[in-house]
């Protein structure tokens, strides 16, 4: 994948692909169909009748990615501060996310494709972070620690977030993405069932979802409807998510520096966008009655 400055972001070795093709001497392994093959990680039967997953090849190429001492350069021999890296990040890989139609609601999810969707999510966030400097720059096990401990969270609001720029801004219109074509409606719980997860047990585990999906509307949804959040207040969030290491163990004084520096910069930054850009914006906007 390249940047528009004809810059080509790494991407995993064909040492990697390759890979896939090992056979693990313990399990029995069916061939392969589209969906038990995924680009990177891959499913393992065992005897027992047990599906296992294998997350090395997915570790491996994000370990690729992440072992770069150098940023992918955006504009050469011009200074950008974090917070402009990443949103360029965000524009440059803006395809890979947005929706791609048909778009199907349904309430009958597989499994395997929402797993196909997080190893692509994670490649791409994983590229979009090695474009900024203040990162890049790092040591490789900060790097992968920082990246560990943001990637889910900032997985789940970047769907919110997307489903909202789709399906709009009604607080009653409950429909979330879960990969760029299939998504599920909260309001509708009636039969919920997951591919390959017995039915019973399911049902049993159910209710340890709902306060979950409770809290996903209370504090993301609805409040990203109100506050009509923009890209850039998105590429804030995950700013704010990955530099958040006040309680982090295991990383350097030198990480813990430069994330508190990024942080102020950051803060100072997304100050002047309210004062500049959306403020104006929002009074220029036409309000509807």
């Amino acid at each position: 994948m390249k940047l528009e400055s004809g810059k080509e972001i790494p991407s995993p070795s064909n040492e990697i692909r390759n890979s896939l093709t090992a056979q693990p001497t313990s399990s029995v392994i069916r061939p392969f169909s589209a969906i038990e093959l995924f680009p990177y990680t891959r499913l393992i039967f065992k005897e027992d009748g047990r599906t296992l997953v294998d997350m090395s090849p997915i570790e491996a190429a994000i370990n690729e990615i992440l072992n770069s001492s150098h940023a992918s350069p955006v504009m050469p021999g011009i200074k950008l501060t974090f917070m402009q890296q990443l949103n360029y990040g965000f524009a440059v890989f803006d395809n890979e996310f947005k929706p791609k139609e048909p778009i199907t609601v349904t309430n009958k999810l597989d499994q395997h494709v929402l797993l196909k969707y997080h190893e692509k999510f994670m490649l791409v966030l994983a590229k979009i972070l090695m474009i900024c400097d203040q990162f890049a720059t790092l040591d490789f096990n900060d790097k992968l620690y920082l990246f560990k401990n943001s990637w889910h969270i900032f997985y789940l609001i970047e769907r919110h977030y997307t489903s909202i720029e789709y399906f709009g801004r009604a607080k009653e219109d409950l429909r979330v993405f879960i990969n760029d074509q299939i998504a599920v409606d909260y309001n509708d719980d009636n039969e919920f069932h997951i591919k390959g997860v017995n039915q019973k047990l399911f049902n049993r585990n159910r209710q340890l979802w709902l306060p979950f999906r409770d809290k996903f509307v209370k504090n993301l949804i609805i409040p990203m409807k109100d506050l009509q959040i923009t890209q850039y207040e998105l590429a804030f969030l995950l700013s704010h998510i990955l530099w958040n290491v006040q309680n982090s163990e295991g990383l350097s004084e030198e990480t813990i520096k430069i994330a508190k520096q990024v942080t102020e910069q950051t803060a100072m930054e997304l100050h002047n966008y309210f004062l500049y850009e959306k403020v104006s914006f929002c009074l220029l906007k036409p309000h509807k009655k």
